[in-house]
């Protein structure tokens, strides 16, 4: 294939990318290479990043932190059970660790683990743990403890034994107290990221295999605070653990903060307010109008453009869409703009033109120079070579226009939105659009379908509102989205073609950053050329202070480095304090 072969080069790949400084300062030298990061875009606010007060002056005192409201309440908090979001994340990742952390760029970093090192095949991965580190019961965390959470639990939980599957993991063996052996079937890259997700939580196996009950309630971990009390449906209690292994850099033991209180608040405006008015001092959003709310108050905003895009998603088996010229003057006809403007309360921030946001390592500024812009005069052109063609896709009578269905969700602001979009689409003269609402599930069933019950599934849609991307590795993200159509129920565009699949085996075959960077760059203008999805807007996430707060958006790695910024509204709340103003 010419474009993998153009990526693996002499000369190496070449990735057009913005040349921002770091976001990563070393607050002391560090024997390890510091993680690259990018800077903020105009989203985010530099003012937010605090620091500041004498090192003794931030100890003590509590917060409330305001986070959204889940669509299922939490009942637990096992990792390897229970299902973890953006909210409840803010609360576990206070008290059960990873071995590694994403940081805002999506490199990752590490944390309990002191190395994570992969063989040349990339099919055993040597993970070094730190040594001194211990649980709130006592226990020291070892390679042992490793291994039993995951022979012991891992293996058998409901959300942990699909991650182990699709990372290819196959077995876990103990070198040493402190080094432990990572085996997987097939290379994966992409480990690092793994290991700072469930898979990645290290719990005292002591604690829950003595009491199963009590550790659902209140997991015993390595993390800065330790569960107080906890009902299911009320505020979260956090105390600090006060043999915490870590400090700031001026040698204070962290966390500064004695109490933490997580209430969980549906309203984003009453979460603002809550903030504005000091009954809170933090809140938790990923709305674009609290964050602008926020900003219009004078609050601390630490925000951030996701790498998860609202998009229209296409149907490629479907006529008309079936047909490439259709996709690309749908999508020449599109004022991107005036879409995010109307759907603003739907969480919209920064336009997309690819799947990454500017502060990933992932973005790439080809991509982005080489997404279309609205072109009505080229839009029209394509359809009326369509509806002229006497063998459309259609079986419609040539000249006739296009009829395009759009399905979408009853949510107010897409439903503006997609009246939006229609008009857009109805503006050319040659397109017939029609929306129809339906429910969540149902939107899904009609994109996925069911392994089960309908095996080869391929979509019972022409268009649909939809959101792609995440916090995962490009690897992990693009097999399912591009693998054969008839048994990857994730193929939502039914894209699938050898280009595709030579960039996607890159993606698993090699360590090698800027071919893995270069991949996705071409899978990117991959998308730019065949059109499977319009790109609306990044979501956003930020985390909200009010003035009387320091420290947010500003937090210290293992080996030195201070990352600014977070990832996905998860707050570091163990460097935080309350400046008292």
């Amino acid at each position: 294939v010419v474009v993998v072969a153009a990526a693996c080069g002499s000369d190496g790949p070449v990735v057009t990318r913005d040349p921002n400084p770091s976001l990563v300062q070393m607050a002391s030298p560090s024997s390890t290479e510091s993680p690259k990061l990018q800077a903020p875009t105009q989203d985010s606010d530099e003012s937010a990043i605090q620091s500041g007060g004498e090192p003794g002056s931030r100890k003590g005192g509590s917060a409330t932190v305001l986070l959204a409201e889940h669509s299922q309440p939490i009942t637990g908090w096992t990792p390897w059970d229970h299902v973890c979001a953006w909210s409840c994340r803010n609360v576990l990742n206070q008290v059960l660790e990873t071995l590694t952390v994403v940081l805002p760029d999506g490199s990752t970093a590490p944390w309990l683990a002191e190395r994570v090192e992969p063989n040349p095949s990339m099919l055993n991965w040597t993970v070094t743990i730190r040594e001194g580190v211990k649980f709130t019961d006592g226990a020291p965390v070892t390679a042992h403890v490793i291994k039993e959470g995951y022979e012991e639990f891992q293996k058998k939980g409901e959300v942990t034994r699909g991650l182990l599957r699709d990372a290819r993991i196959n077995a876990v063996r103990v070198l040493d107290e402190y080094r432990l052996m990572i085996d997987l079937t097939e290379p994966n890259p992409a480990l690092d990221v793994v290991l700072s997700g469930p898979i990645g939580r290290v719990f005292s196996t002591q604690s829950a295999i003595a009491d199963p009950a009590a550790f659902l309630r209140r997991p015993v971990g390595t993390g800065p605070y330790i569960i107080e009390s906890w009902e299911v449906g009320e505020p979260v209690v956090l105390v600090a653990n006060q043999n915490y292994w870590r400090n700031d850099a001026d040698g204070v033991s962290l966390p500064y903060l004695d109490r933490l209180v997580f209430r969980h608040v549906a309203n984003e405006s009453e979460r603002i307010e809550s903030v504005r008015s000091r009954d809170a001092q933090f809140a938790y959003t990923r709305s674009a109008l609290a964050i602008e709310r926020a900003r219009d108050l004078e609050l601390t905003v630490v925000s951030r453009n996701e790498d998860n895009i609202g998009v229209v998603l296409f149907n490629t088996l479907q006529a008309p869409v079936d047909d490439v010229r259709v996709r690309q003057a749908l999508q020449l006809s599109t004022n991107q703009e005036l879409l995010i403007k109307s759907s603003i309360g739907a969480g919209a921030g920064q336009p997309a033109t690819q799947w990454f946001a500017p502060e990933s390592r992932w973005w790439s500024g080809l991509a982005a120079e080489k997404w279309p812009v609205t072109n009505t005069v080229e839009a029209k052109e394509l359809l009326v070579a369509y509806v002229n063609d006497t063998d459309r896709s259609d079986r419609l009578a040539t000249g006739s226009k296009i009829s395009v269905t759009l399905q979408c969700t009853d949510d107010i602001h897409l439903s503006a939105m997609t009246r939006e979009l229609v008009r857009q689409w109805e503006a050319t003269g040659l397109v017939d659009a029609q929306v129809e609402t339906v429910t969540r599930n149902a939107l899904i069933q009609r994109v996925l379908g069911s392994v089960t019950d309908r095996p080869g599934f391929s979509g019972d849609f022409v268009a649909t509102c939809w959101r792609v991307g995440g916090e995962s590795d490009p690897a992990m993200m693009f097999t399912p989205l591009f693998g054969p159509v008839r048994t990857s129920p994730l193929n939502v565009t039914n894209l699938h073609d050898e280009t595709l699949t030579a960039l996607v085996e890159l993606l698993h075959s090699s360590s090698i950053e800027t071919v893995r960077q270069a991949a996705v760059e071409q899978l990117m203008l991959a998308i730019v050329e065949r059109m499977p999805m319009i790109y609306l807007a990044h979501s956003q996430s930020a985390l909200i202070g009010h003035g009387g707060t320091e420290g947010l958006g500003s937090w210290l790695l293992p080996d030195g480095a201070v990352v600014l910024g977070q990832v996905a509204g998860v707050g570091r709340w163990a460097e935080v304090w309350l400046s008292g103003e």
